[in-house]
């Protein structure tokens, strides 16, 4: 049984919420992602997606813009696909941060996995259970003898991540872009 799955109403009313995160990442969280990318130069020649704040040798390592969206990408698959949907997936949590391929297909890739979190819940509600999200640093052993692993907490988890990296790439793409002002 999904601890807490249904305490708060149907199982109708859980897949709401699903489609409540997915229509606050997808009409807030995932166009500022965006834009911010934009701002940076997106995929063009010469930009700035591939650029960290700070070197890897600093005492404060930062990732790019690339690297980030890359691994929201990962966090969904994680946290959506394999927690919630009970899907089979493969996840290196540690090279997502290495990430130097194109950001728009990234960004593309974050849409479609978006557009999945309603089925996922449906499917988690049906199982009754929630799977290991795979590649985490997420201690869901502790989480689950306590109570708190629920759907709602991993559809607020997923929101939190997102919200998170976000303010990340915004504050690389002011630091990034103020850097090149002062030029």
């Amino acid at each position: 049984m999904v601890s807490g799955a249904t305490e708060a109403g149907d199982a109708r009313d859980s897949g709401d919420r699903g489609r409540a995160v997915q229509t606050v990442l997808t009409t807030q969280l995932l166009p500022a992602l965006r834009a911010a990318v934009a701002d940076l130069g997106g995929d063009s020649d010469g930009t700035l997606v591939h650029t960290a704040p700070t070197t890897a040798s600093s005492g404060w390592p930062t990732n790019t813009a690339a690297a980030l969206v890359h691994h929201l990408c990962g966090v969904v698959t994680s946290w959506g696909a394999a927690c919630l949907g009970g899907e089979s997936v493969d996840r290196d949590r540690t090279s997502e941060f290495s990430y130097a391929g194109p950001v728009g297909p990234e960004l593309d890739r974050l849409d479609l996995l978006v557009a999945r979190l309603p089925e996922w819940t449906a499917a988690a509600l049906a199982r009754g259970d929630l799977a290991h999200p795979t590649g985490t640093a997420f201690d869901e052993d502790t989480a689950r003898r306590s109570g708190t692993f629920t759907i709602d907490w991993v559809l607020a988890h997923i929101l939190h991540d997102i919200a998170g990296h976000l303010g990340h790439l915004e504050l690389t793409r002011d630091v990034l872009l103020t850097r090149l002002e002062r030029r």
